[in-house]
């Protein structure tokens, strides 16, 4: 007979049902339980992974990313932040623990969103490195708990919502979250190019048709008429 708590007892003392117990990840770490969600599906504060909005349930998140074994995943925030001054940076610095990428394809190998991020509030303080600790002290308002987890999201990440951008975007507008269309942000990513000078940012250009991830100087905080935001993200 299985053991479990508060639930239903044989006469001598011996659990004969147990209550059903519903799964759910531990955000900011990973756990396995990924494997109970798709990208674009909603990533509510409990943990749990749900295709629409369920009563009792506080959405904070919409899947973007769901690794190759199913383990790990990470959702980005509804809304994005600007760094109120400079960009990425406010100093030229390689910072050890940071890959840097030379090319577009290398650097969508990269979805090590906290490890980067870590490794950026390590090197300086929010006056220095902005975009990484608005990722860390982001929380939503309806989940203030989760404060701290947040990160900055690696380029890959980036990658895999360009090409996933109609479905997390139907997401984000079913939430009422702001949606990433047109040329409304530039998102910096926690890689580096191959020098450590820049940073590699998702944009959709007003200029271009499409979107794409581009490297911009890490101290930039306006590129062609946009500015450069941060859009968290939390690991589950």
């Amino acid at each position: 007979l299985q053991k479990c708590d508060n639930g239903l007892k044989c006469p001598f003392g011996k659990y004969w049902a147990c209550p059903k117990v519903e799964e759910k990840a531990v955000l900011g770490e990973c756990t396995g339980y990924a494997k109970n969600c798709k990208i674009g599906d909603i990533l509510n504060s409990d943990g749990t992974c749900t295709r629409n909005k369920e009563s009792g349930k506080t959405p904070i998140g919409v899947v973007v990313y769901v690794s190759s074994d199913r383990k790990c995943g990470q959702a980005a925030a509804l809304e994005d932040t600007k760094p109120s001054t400079g960009g990425w940076a406010e100093e030229y610095v390689d910072i050890p623990g940071i890959k840097n990428y030379l090319t577009e394809s290398e650097a969508f190998t990269d979805f090590k969103s906290c490890e980067n991020t870590a490794a950026i509030l390590a090197q300086g303080n929010e006056n220095l490195y902005p975009a990484a600790w608005l990722c860390h002290n982001y929380a939503p308002a309806n989940a203030p708990e989760t404060k701290g987890k947040w990160c900055l999201p690696a380029a890959g990440m980036l990658s895999s919502l360009f090409l996933n951008l109609d479905v997390i975007n139907n997401t984000i507008s079913k939430l009422g979250g702001k949606k990433l269309t047109n040329d409304n942000e530039h998102i910096w990513s926690s890689a580096s190019n191959e020098y450590g000078d820049n940073g590699w940012v998702f944009c959709r250009d007003r200029n271009v048709s499409g979107a794409g991830v581009y490297i911009y100087g890490k101290n930039t905080d306006y590129h062609a008429g946009l500015s450069e935001t941060v859009r968290p993200v939390l690991v589950f």
